[in-house]
């Protein structure tokens, strides 16, 4: 890394030594991921002493040096390719004219190629809590914004612990009505990236947790509600409890509801649509132990298996939070396909095999794979825009969501019982308990639901 600085280094040195002063009052920083921006006229980069700008031969090292840091894995790893451009901009903007700028240009550049973890910390929507924070997986703290919060974020390390009083004074500062429920997380990204993982692992906490509760009538825990009260950072995705109580104050909770007339051969009806519902319990969810130390095994044990059951979970909760039968039960068996297929695409027959061979009941296998067989053939039939009689039956779509989190912890079985990680065993162990080489153990592991 150190020749990767030295180079970058000398390109920044040699493109600020061809830039200038500009007139354009009005830089456009991000702009310079832009080609046909960066190579126009009026291409314009901000920095403390007015705008500057870039002679060709300039830009042209920019580009050098962008596409010398693309390479670097790290880099990668820690900043968008496309913000990066606006980055290495007006870093070169704030050498240009500067004392010293060959041990300012190094200083800067150190700061994209040797970073820390950022932390990063929002509030969140449609979330119950009482109680303490927790800490979830590795770099993740979920929990009522106090000084408790405050404390658990320290204790993650890193910029949690370095920044504490900017972050208590953040927690302070902020102006949502209550409940006021925050999430935080220590993720390598920078800037925008830090922001989309940060986000990411909070859905991820979410999804699997809804995907690997099992007792979820028990809990009121309906799907087809719809997303208004899915869980989301708040500000972008409204707080309904919150929401509620500032419009039953203003005498504006109409805006809550829908009141539609319909009139029909029966006669006038004026009925009420009520879209809220009690927020998603997550802190009681996590309670269960067997819950709590599944959603950390996906959290925290990185492997590409495992990696599956984040991809379902993102589906399942497209399901979850669908408002029309059709659209949650495509979603539903796309999640099925996640945690059951291959990187090589496998028929309708081998899918169906394989959630069969999840049983360890061999005498079961056989109403699995009917099972199976009647949810793949649903999801085909909507995916190719045909309508599914058997959604309007029973509880068959809630069976189908059923059958994914069923599927789910048979898959966490797999990973404790015969430590599968990676998506070549998972395909072997198949193969193996098809011949009957491998076997299920007679007794179940612990924390898997029958």
């Amino acid at each position: 890394m150190d020749k990767v600085h030295t180079k970058a280094t000398e390109l920044v040195l040699t493109a600020a030594a061809a830039a200038a002063s500009s007139d354009n009052p009005k830089p456009w920083d991000y702009g310079w991921c832009s080609e046909s921006y960066r190579h126009s006229e009026n291409a314009a980069i901000s920095s403390p002493n007015g705008s500057v700008r870039l002679s060709k031969a300039g830009v042209e090292k920019l580009e050098e040096l962008h596409a010398l840091l693309s390479k670097q894995s790290q880099v990668r790893d820690r900043w968008s390719l496309e913000e990066l451009w606006g980055y290495l901009a007006t870093l070169i903007a704030f050498v240009y004219g500067s004392e010293g700028p060959e041990d300012r240009a190094r200083r800067l550049l150190a700061r994209i190629l040797y970073t820390e973890p950022s932390v990063v910390i929002f509030p969140v929507s449609n979330i119950a809590w009482t109680g303490d924070p927790a800490r979830m997986g590795k770099k993740n703290v979920i929990g009522l914004l106090d000084d408790a919060f405050v404390d658990a974020v320290q204790n993650l390390g890193g910029r949690g612990a370095a920044h504490r009083n900017r972050i208590a004074a953040y927690v302070g500062d902020l102006k949502h009505r209550e409940p006021r429920i925050g999430f935080a997380a220590l993720v390598p990204g920078q800037r925008g990236k830090a922001r989309r993982q940060a986000a990411r692992n909070f859905q991820a906490l979410v999804d699997l947790a809804m995907m690997l509760v099992t007792n979820k009538s028990d809990r009121r825990l309906w799907s087809l509600r719809g997303d208004t009260n899915r869980p989301g950072i708040r500000g972008i995705t409204l707080d309904r409890k919150a929401v509620e109580t500032s419009l039953r104050e203003s005498g504006d909770h109409a805006e809550l509801y829908s009141n539609p007339l319909v009139i029909d051969a029966i006669g006038n009806n004026g009925g009420v649509q009520w879209r809220g519902e009690d927020p998603i319990p997550l802190k009681e969810l996590l309670a269960d132990d067997s819950l709590r130390v599944a959603v950390e095994t996906c959290l925290t044990q990185e492997n590409s298996f495992l990696r599956r059951l984040h991809v379902a979970a993102r589906w399942f909760a497209e399901s979850y939070w669908a408002s029309a039968q059709d659209d949650a039960a495509l979603a539903a068996g796309v999640a099925l396909d996640a945690l059951l297929g291959s990187k090589s695409a496998l028929p309708g027959r081998a899918m169906k095999e394989r959630y069969a061979l999840l049983e360890p009941d061999p005498g079961t296998r056989s109403r699995r794979a009917k099972e199976h067989e009647e949810f793949y053939s649903v999801r085909s039939t909507v995916a190719h825009g045909g309508e599914v009689r058997k959604l309007s039956e029973g509880n068959f779509l809630r069976d189908m969501q059923d059958s994914v989190t069923w599927a789910a912890w048979r898959l966490l079985d797999i990973h404790a019982t015969f430590s599968v990680s990676s998506d070549k065993e998972f395909d072997s162990l198949f193969d193996e308990i098809r011949w009957g080489t491998r076997e299920w153990p007679l007794a179940e592991g612990e924390g898997s639901p029958g």
